[in-house]
């Protein structure tokens, strides 16, 4: 990714806002700058169908919970489960200082701790197989 898309993300970001219809929504907060990511997902048969975020924070951060919702729709929640914060570095391709990396990496916390919250998880997941079955 070079400035010109990340400065894509900042003025249009993708899926900015809570869906109506999430699934799982998760937020967290930096305590150190204020930074503060809302990651709201619509989970279907395994996938992330729909993924929302909402930011309270700085450009870098804003930057990559979108460009973070955007590689998210679509993907299986057995892929979900290997992403880890160096994802969110080499997909925001710009250099950062050791200083700005939670900035960076502040969305992709977010969902990891929502992976780690499995009650919350799980309670999706249920939801979106229930949906699936039909009655007999």
């Amino acid at each position: 990714m070079n400035e010109d898309i990340l400065r894509d993300h900042l003025e249009a970001p993708f899926h900015e806002g809570i869906h109506p219809a999430a699934t799982v929504i998760r937020t967290k907060r930096n305590p150190t700058c204020g930074d503060e990511v809302t990651l709201s997902l619509v989970i279907e048969r395994d996938h992330i169908i729909e993924a929302w975020q909402t930011v309270r924070g700085c450009l870098l951060c804003r930057a990559s919970a979108s460009i973070l919702c955007e590689k998210l729709q679509g993907m299986s929640m057995e892929s979900v489960r290997i992403l880890t914060e160096n994802n969110a570095l080499t997909w925001i391709d710009i250099p950062v200082s050791p200083g700005r990396r939670g900035c960076c990496t502040l969305p992709m916390a977010t969902l990891l701790e929502l992976l780690q919250n499995s009650d919350l998880l799980n309670s999706a997941l249920d939801s979106s197989s229930d949906s699936d079955r039909r009655p007999d």
